[in-house]
């Protein structure tokens, strides 16, 4: 999500910040001073009256065409129509055809980067970037061409001029990409087997027909298509079709008549029951709900469940939200390593603060006073965190979420993943949004249960899901010290015994966790609602779109965990 003006609230601690992505000066309201004396971050606000005041945005030309066109391309690569159309001349054309795109790939994996660096010097108001576009179908299948965006300089905004033929040159209005085809093996016998051997879904025609009905078809379907292994016969081919999806001429990519050779089924990491209980426990939200889980100690990828309202694509795994409070997990990873800060540090949790000009509520303005970090954690106090990042130098979190993978970039045979984006902040402003998991921050579930599996671990994860079929680490990531991460999952536990989960999830024993909520438009009105948590062997993530707050993804947590 763009960063949207407004105020702090939120069970989990959540923002509304300006959709437009600019940078608001706070005018008049609370002054403070922050100085830390034997360990105390104290604030003296001033005797002004925040009554009245006003928020003035300054002349903002938008983020460089750079960091757009890479946005962007992430975007049409992850088939997000949503998020990509409003970064064009032609929203809801792009939002259509990106969206359909991302439909149309099926477990194929898209990436969309530019081929050279992007020149907006000399006043240019119009600029074409070279695209290259890869196709990973399968281990053994991949496919590249390259493409161009057109963008013009309108209104301070570099915007993207819409055309299918970003998508593919051939490409005519009306027109779109698809991966068609699939794959079928000897009928009756197991197409996908879970963690212990056990048949998650058998081969029944052309269709891997889960065992149990109430294991997720699209993660089993996505493994069936992505997972080129012997003992199915393959037909995968990608073509142009109609708005109806009806084929246009030949194959642009691959054959219709592709065999091999009959052997073994496809073997996974998923754990069945936890499977089952994962998406019984989504089903019970009307709002788009998700949840992935993993092993901290294998990096084996347990569960992966969404329920209808999330829609056929699988954004579980690469759908980018902004992550609310779950993500101070990494920013009191960076207070701690670059603060000299631990969790018996005594700080100031204030109902609201204006730190690098932007004021800063908790959640219904309340104030906890002086009080150790592990309490300011438990009770998600977002005055505590915006003053420890605003003492932060402008890389720190872009660093620390990289420990925990959210920079990371693995191909994962059997799916098409994205973990998360964070950068440097552009500002101080951006930096005190970004340390609360607003701002310009953004991540997928997958991504927040590397998070969590990551603190579970005490070391980096390398997730998997084919046994057979090794995950290719094209970027991986170094965790924080084991100490640290020690800390920081004792502060988690402090969540869920006395914090903001404390209510729905104390009685589970020894889980920890961290809750979020992450405002979704000006007014407050929706939020995503976000917990990630750990428990022995097992670290997942729940986020809840438009849930209001992190009340619906506790439900889901708790419903998971009594489930197996």
């Amino acid at each position: 999500m763009l960063p949207r003006k407004g105020r702090w609230t939120g069970t989990g601690g959540g923002f509304m910040t300006d959709a437009r992505r600019r940078l608001i000066l706070i005018i008049g309201g609370v002054l403070a001073v922050a100085v830390i004396v034997t360990g105390v971050v104290v604030l003296w606000p001033s005797s002004k009256s925040t009554a009245g005041s006003s928020e003035v945005p300054t002349i903002n030309s938008g983020p460089p065409v750079g960091t757009t066109v890479d946005n962007f391309l992430k975007l049409v690569g992850a088939g997000d129509g949503g998020q990509a159309g409003p970064m064009t001349d032609n929203p809801p054309t792009a939002q259509n055809d990106v969206g359909a795109f991302g439909k149309n790939i099926a477990s194929a994996k898209v990436v969309f980067s530019r081929k050279t660096s992007v020149d907006e010097s000399g006043g240019r108001t119009a600029l074409q970037v070279p695209v290259k576009v890869v196709w990973t179908i399968s281990q053994t299948d991949t496919w590249q061409y390259d493409s161009a965006l057109n963008l013009t300089l309108t209104a301070g905004k570099w915007l993207v001029k819409w055309a299918p033929s970003i998508l593919y040159p051939q490409l005519q209005p009306g027109q779109n990409l698809a991966l068609l085809g699939g794959v079928t093996g000897p009928e009756g016998q197991a197409a996908v087997v879970g963690e212990d051997g056990s048949a998650l879904a058998n081969w029944t025609g052309a269709t891997a027909k889960p065992v149990d009905p109430k294991t997720s078809p699209l993660i089993l379907s996505s493994i069936v298509r992505g997972a080129s292994k012997p003992g199915e016969t393959d037909t995968r081919h990608v073509s142009v079709v109609d708005g109806a999806g009806k084929e246009i001429g030949s194959p642009v990519h691959g054959t219709v008549n592709k065999q091999a050779t009959p052997v073994g089924p496809i073997k996974t990491t998923l754990n069945p029951r936890m499977s089952i209980a994962a998406q019984n426990a989504v089903s019970t939200q009307s709002n788009a709900t998700m949840l992935v889980a993993i092993k901290p100690s294998t990096g084996g990828i347990l569960a992966v469940a969404q329920n209808d309202a999330a829609g056929s694509a699988l954004t579980a795994l690469n759908g980018l939200y902004q992550p609310g409070s779950t993500f101070k997990v990494t920013t009191v990873a960076a207070g701690i390593q670059q603060q000299s800060l631990n969790q018996d540090s005594q700080v100031q949790c204030p109902g609201q603060g204006t730190f690098s000009s932007r004021t800063i509520h908790n959640a219904n303005n309340f104030d906890l006073g002086t009080v150790s970090l592990r309490t300011a954690f438990a009770h998600s106090c977002n005055t505590t965190f915006a003053q420890m990042a605003s003492q932060l130098p402008p890389d720190a979190l872009n660093k620390s979420a990289s420990q925990f993978g959210l920079n990371a970039d693995f191909t994962i045979p059997g799916i098409t993943t994205e973990l998360g984006k964070v950068e440097n902040s552009d500002s101080p402003t951006r930096q005190v949004e970004n340390a609360i998991g607003q701002g310009t921050v953004l991540a997928s579930p997958l991504g927040m249960a590397m998070v969590a599996a990551t603190v579970g671990a005490k070391k980096a994860v390398t997730p998997q899901l084919l046994k057979d079929s090794p995950t290719q680490v094209t970027a991986g990531y170094k965790a924080p010290p084991a100490a640290v991460l020690s800390q920081i999952q004792s502060m988690m536990r402090e969540v869920v015994a006395s914090g903001t989960a404390s209510k729905k999830l104390k009685g589970f024993s020894d889980l920890a966790g961290k809750t979020g909520t992450a405002e979704t438009t000006n007014d407050g009105a929706e939020a995503h609602g976000w917990f990630i948590g750990i428990r022995g062997d097992v670290a997942f993530a729940v986020l809840v779109k438009d849930g209001g707050s992190s009340s619906a993804a506790l439900d889901v947590a708790g419903a998971f965990l009594k489930g197996f």
